[in-house]
């Protein structure tokens, strides 16, 4: 029975990233229906700069991007590499990141199908040319606990917020060297790369693209030129193109929610319901301003409808216990022309957050008062108020 390919990493040191990158700790003093409340208190942050529109530099490159972005599904299930007994089948999702430092990149996600939620690799695809043959570049971030690691999940349904990660955020694990053969485009690792993962000294890996199917072989070796992991010889993993799994609502005010989770077994929470959040907060810089979920600490607990900023209240309306949200907020619904979070938050800041549904009390009758999440060392989160 096939496994799901082990993360292809390399053993390198990792490396500090730029801070606006690696998201640092910015979620004391949040309020976040008094968007004026706390006004910048340590040294403001820098709004995301205007990316020009996506473009690829060359024709081939553009081919091999629109063959590949959409969302892939394995045509039958795979073993898991932790427990051979349980399959399921993998889904990946890609998509175009418009990168200043990394041009002709994708971006792509690869997880179970019964937890897309949760992808259990996600890396970068660059197209570039070697000495003039095509290569594409897997490249993933340097940190792999990096707050920005969990801002990704689920940008790939709407790839305009993925934050623009510079070059030095990365580091490249291996290279495809492709050719086109007929209407398809064949990739090939151009010799073995070390590695140090589940018993094998090297890997190779290889990738056909068409319109309608990608097939992957990913195999590491021992040193005695065993297959230790991977598909065996002449196997490979095939993809079918199939519709997205996350719902994305794109209104005309410029919110856009993306539907991680959906809980069909539970009622939505309704006006009166005591309801709780575990939720982060990003700027598009992909710099992390507020989370619950630092050290365990305690979700966003309020009685609906509550006094929050409009967009939250827009974005998270229907939920129910167990659904999960990715939403992006203009500034327009969020702090506007304000400050907040002691200037973590620019004024004018479009903001990304991901929120899940952890209780919903029906009928809560106790006065409006919003429990703060608990960051990181006591309650991080003083004045908060979504």
């Amino acid at each position: 029975m096939k496994k799901i390919p082990t993360l292809l990493l390399t053993s390198v040191m990792l490396l500090g990233l730029p801070a606006a990158v690696l998201g640092q700790d910015d979620h004391a003093g949040h309020n976040h229906a008094k968007p004026a409340a706390n006004a910048a208190a340590q040294p403001p942050a820098e709004p995301a700069p205007e990316r020009g529109p996506m473009v690829w530099s060359e024709p081939d490159f553009a081919a091999i991007a629109e063959m590949m972005i959409g969302s892939w599904q394995t045509t039958a299930p795979v073993a898991q590499a932790d427990d051979p007994t349980q399959t399921a089948k993998v889904v990946m999702s890609i998509a175009p990141a418009n990168l200043t430092e990394l041009p002709d990149t994708l971006y792509i996600e690869t997880a179970r199908s019964d937890s897309i939620e949760t992808p259990y690799r996600a890396a970068f695809l660059q197209l570039y040319r070697r000495q003039g043959e095509l290569r594409m570049r897997t490249l993933e971030i340097r940190a792999p606990g990096a707050s920005i690691n969990d801002l990704l999940i689920g940008l790939w349904a709407a790839p305009e917020f993925i934050p623009d990660i510079p070059r030095e955020a990365m580091i490249a694990t291996l290279d495809l060297a492709f050719t086109k053969v007929g209407d398809a485009w064949v990739g090939q690792t151009p010799y073995p790369y070390p590695t140090a993962v589940g018993g094998a000294v090297e890997m190779t890996s290889q990738m056909k693209i068409e319109e309608d199917t990608i097939e992957t072989a990913d195999r590491g070796y021992a040193a005695d030129g065993s297959v230790v992991w991977g598909s065996s010889a002449g196997d490979h993993y095939t993809f079918e193109r199939i519709d997205s799994p996350y719902t994305v609502d794109r209104r005309e005010n410029g919110l856009v929610v993306i539907t991680l989770r959906d809980n069909t077994d539970s009622d939505p929470f309704s006006e009166g319901d005591r309801v709780a959040f575990q939720y982060s907060g990003w700027l598009t810089t992909g710099r992390m301003f507020d989370t619950s979920r630092r050290q365990n600490g305690k979700p966003l607990s309020y009685t609906a409808p509550g006094n929050l900023i409009p967009g939250w209240m827009m974005a998270t309306e229907g939920m129910s216990n167990g659904d999960w949200r990715k939403f992006i907020v203009p500034s327009e619904i969020g702090y506007g022309d304000k400050s907040a979070a002691r200037g973590a938050i620019p004024p004018n800041s479009t903001l990304v957050f991901e929120a899940e549904c952890v209780s919903v009390q029906p009928g809560f009758t106790q006065p409006n008062l919003i429990t703060k999440p608990a960051g990181g060392g006591g309650d991080g989160h003083e004045g908060h108020d979504h």
